[in-house]
């Protein structure tokens, strides 16, 4: 007998999450998804700026030259977010511009902190819910749940055990023709200028990005979907070519300014 589909939504991050799982019987589906969520709020707490009690609360409070013991969750992120800010020249940057070049991480000793000559400000909003997403996948392992979906409201979803029909969504995706992909093992987000309007503010100008209308990252991983998807609403479309090649697992869409619509890596 073929069990249904089973959705669970759950407010959390500004958003709602859905965590969709095949294959296993109602309840225990529940209970998995439950866990999945109590997760997404673990991770938030830790990564909240805005909580002056959490990981990148207390970081934000730090003066120059100091630093604070954190969770190997908040260097983790914090790690994945360098490593996409130095994947599309500094566009992806979690300071927004307001001092990456002071940041220090030392992972040996669990801390975060500040260089000597100056400090700016963690903001891991435009990767931590890739990253919590990340997360939930590990425990939905734990749990044996093999094929599942888990959405993080309009911007990054996670395909897992089988190829989905994830749908792309968002009113540019509708005007260019992008509405639906096949997803197995992969995560998809996107960013554009109709859902928020100019929310994504480029790092180097500290002005609003200007250069495409919206975009699109296919990566394995959510965090890295999650900013990379950032960082194409800023990059030249040779640059992204350049990165989708020399890293094959990565796709890209995206709409420019004269409404036409590129695909890369694809």
């Amino acid at each position: 007998m073929t069990l249904p589909n089973h959705s669970f939504t759950y407010e959390a991050m500004t958003t709602l999450f859905e965590v969709i799982i095949e294959g296993v019987e109602q309840e225990y589906a529940r209970q998995a998804a439950g866990a999945v969520f109590r997760e997404i709020d673990r991770i938030n707490d830790l990564l909240n700026k805005y909580d002056p009690g959490s990981d990148i609360g207390q970081v934000n409070l730090l003066k120059p030259g100091e630093s604070v013991r954190v969770t190997l969750e908040a260097i983790e992120c914090l790690e994945r977010a360098v490593w996409a800010h130095t994947v599309s020249g500094g566009l992806f940057d979690p300071t927004l511009g307001t001092g990456f070049q002071w940041l220090e991480i030392d992972r040996a000793n669990f801390s975060i902190g500040w260089k000597k000559d100056g400090k700016g400000e963690v903001n891991l909003g435009g990767i931590g819910k890739g990253y919590a997403i990340d997360l939930a996948k590990d425990i939905l392992a734990d749990w044996d749940i093999e094929k599942a979906v888990i959405n993080g409201g309009t911007s990054t979803v996670l395909a897992l055990g089988k190829k989905w029909d994830i749908g792309v969504g968002g009113p540019w995706g509708e005007k260019v023709g992008l509405t639906q992909l096949k997803l197995e093992d992969q995560a998809l987000s996107g960013s554009g200028t109709e859902v928020k309007g100019d929310h994504i503010v480029n790092p180097k100008t500290g002005k609003p990005a200007q250069r495409h209308l919206a975009a699109w990252a296919v990566h394995p991983s959510a965090a890295a979907s999650d900013a990379l998807s950032t960082a194409f609403m800023m990059m030249p479309p040779e640059k992204i070519e350049v990165l989708c090649r020399e890293n094959p697992e990565i796709t890209a869409f995206v709409v420019k300014q004269d409404k036409s619509l590129i695909k890369i890596g694809v």
